[in-house]
């Protein structure tokens, strides 16, 4: 068999990790958190799953909280002016692309336990250099799925694809559990639950998930994102998160104080769901070459790091895992060179992750023409707004609209008349 090493247990290391031990590799996963570390430490995220990214998982048997955790509907979102006033409200119903957020440290926790079930080696320990010289010389192929930890610099940042030299916002996050912010509909001016967002332009942005958490159950998550020195960039002092919660209160009333009762009676679901800092968008090589001479591939956040107003870290890295499984599959018993990972990778890079980066980047500015055409339709006609939404699961689909003002004028036009018909 064919034996491939798994550094990082996060969304690609696991999902590659289970989809390929399904196709008979042999995999070794290597790790630096057991299950009781990920359960009891603090959250890594608030990612929301889109329904492409659930299917796979269902495929792979790995969707445990199908039936526990909140649907997703769709995303509600006000835009206002930097006193807070809404300037424009644009909402959307996701239809079959709805999704759910899970809190990583239950999912992990229980997918590390999975793993070991169905047979594959798990290793719980952080790796070095000197480390990973001696895993790359046992195996045919390994895949680094480190995310933002110190092994990245392995991978050298592409100039010509990273956008970002510094962090574009300071991050705050924490989940809440509150009478008022569960159930089918709690945001009466949208009839669904929705994905609550508030843009501020020149300020920052915050939203609001559904999301399910082992420690209350159903809750919803909310993510602050800081234009750095402005405002809104009031977190990063917070000593826990009961004081982010406060901060959290204030940033509510100075910019979305119609928002802020639904926050009433809330309080974090434990000690630890609070997260806090700062990171920069990098895209990188996928090649590591090692002292040796070896190669090792970057994958996931490793290589594609975005910022996370989009929507889009969790469900990129596997859409990248699904597209190495297949490229792994029909490599066979050749080789795994540099020239494959480089291939591989800018396969993947071309059909789907630069238009993940550019979509993510886009929203950290101001819409352009393009973009406000279409936004400005959707305010008023709810299949735009249902349209709109929907390119979140797959952000290839904004194009060539959402660059270009005339094809956002055709776009628009062509759903008004098949709305009509």
């Amino acid at each position: 068999m064919t034996k491939v090493a798994i550094i990082g247990g996060g969304q690609c290391g696991f999902h590659l990790a289970f989809g390929l031990l399904d196709r008979g590799f042999d995999i070794t996963l290597y790790t630096d958190r057991t299950p009781d570390q990920l359960l009891g430490g603090k959250i890594p995220s608030t990612a929301f799953l889109f329904n492409q990214t659930l299917e796979w998982e269902r495929r792979l048997g790995l969707n445990f909280w199908e039936d526990c955790a909140p649907i997703g509907e769709g995303m509600l979102v006000d835009f206002r002016d930097p006193g807070g006033k809404v300037l424009m409200t644009v909402k959307g119903q996701l239809g079959d692309r709805s999704g759910q957020a899970i809190d990583q440290r239950s999912k992990f926790a229980r997918w590390t336990q999975e793993f070991e079930r169905r047979g594959g080696t798990l290793v719980y320990r952080a790796i070095d250099m000197n480390e990973l010289e001696s895993i790359a010389g046992d195996s045919d192929l390994t895949l680094v799925a480190s995310g933002k930890g110190p092994i990245n610099a392995l991978f050298a940042r592409d100039a010509e694809r990273s956008v970002h030299a510094t962090p574009p916002r300071n991050l705050a996050a924490m989940l809440l559990k509150g009478p008022k912010l569960i159930g089918d509909q709690p945001w009466p001016k949208a009839p669904f639950r929705p994905l609550r967002f508030n843009f501020v332009f020149g300020v920052g942005e915050f939203f609001s998930l559904p999301f399910y958490t082992h420690t209350v159950g159903e809750c919803r998550s909310i993510l602050f994102e800081a234009r750095p020195g402005g405002p809104m960039d009031r977190f990063q002092s917070a000593a826990d998160g009961a004081e982010m919660l406060e901060i959290a209160r204030g940033v509510m009333r100075d910019y979305a104080p119609d928002d802020l009762p639904f926050f009433e009676g809330a309080q974090l679901t434990d000690e630890n769901a609070w997260l806090k800092g700062a990171f920069t968008p990098t895209i990188r090589h996928p090649v590591g070459k090692l002292a040796s001479g070896r190669v090792v591939m970057g994958v996931g956040d490793t290589v594609c790091l975005n910022d996370p107003i989009s929507g889009q870290g969790a469900n990129n890295a596997s859409r990248m895992a699904e597209h190495l499984i297949q490229a792994i599959v029909a490599h066979g018993n050749a080789a795994f060179d540099a020239d494959w990972m480089q291939n591989a990778f800018d396969a993947f890079w071309n059909s789907s992750a630069s238009y993940t980066s550019a979509f993510t980047n886009a929203l950290l500015n101001p819409p352009g023409d393009a973009v406000m055409h279409v936004l400005q339709a959707a305010s008023v006609q709810p299949h735009i707004g249902d349209h709109f939404m929907r390119c979140f699961e797959r952000p290839s689909e904004y194009w060539p609209w959402i660059t270009d003002l005339e094809e956002a004028k055709r776009f628009v036009a062509d759903r008004s008349l098949s709305h009509a018909a």
